[in-house]
């Protein structure tokens, strides 16, 4: 009687293939979920830098309606998270960071305060300043001040995010920060 061999696999032989198939398996699955956070991640941050970038231009530049704070011929009013000034135009600017709502708003001439940027939405985004505050006022020698006559330059931080802007639960988060000198006329 002759005896056949059936072709197959044995236990071991199926074991290692799916012990190779899980290592690969766990190594992509890690890899695909980095891949889908960043591609939800980046555009998030770019986002938050921007708008940053954006509130940021319009305190020192100004924009269509008032020149900001590179124009300034006087500083009236100042506290951590607001400034009043007069610029060149004779206008007197308000910029005040709300620390509730986490939003930022302009006013001109005392009319009524408008949210800048303009397209920042309402909830789920906001700007705060870093480290406690959004403002630092120093005087001609370059130290910090309280008195609004004495201000000859600002320090700006300002830090746009969404949530807590953090990475792991694919948020975005952009600090920036400017100084701007004050001239008198």
């Amino acid at each position: 009687m002759e005896y056949k061999r059936k072709n197959g696999f044995t236990l071991i032989e199926l074991v290692m293939t799916i012990a190779i198939i899980a290592i690969l398996s766990a190594g992509g699955a890690y890899i695909m979920s980095y891949l889908i956070q960043s591609a939800i991640f980046i555009p998030n941050k770019l986002n938050m830098d921007m708008l940053a970038s954006d509130a940021l231009d319009a305190m020192i530049e100004g924009d269509g309606q008032a020149k900001g704070l590179r124009f300034s011929r006087s500083v009236t009013d100042i506290q951590p998270f607001e400034i009043t000034f007069k610029n060149q135009d004779n206008q007197i600017i308000n910029f005040q960071l709300d620390t509730f709502s986490n939003k930022l708003y302009r006013s001109i001439d005392g009319n009524p305060a408008v949210l800048m940027p303009y397209y920042i939405p309402s909830s789920g985004i906001g700007l705060t300043g870093n480290n406690g505050q959004m403002f630092l006022y120093y005087d001609s020698n370059d130290v910090i001040t309280a008195d609004p006559i004495e201000v000859r330059r600002i320090k700006i931080s300002l830090m746009a995010m969404t949530g807590n802007g953090a990475f792991e639960q694919w948020q975005g988060k952009a600090e920036l920060s400017s100084a701007i000198a004050v001239k008198r006329f």
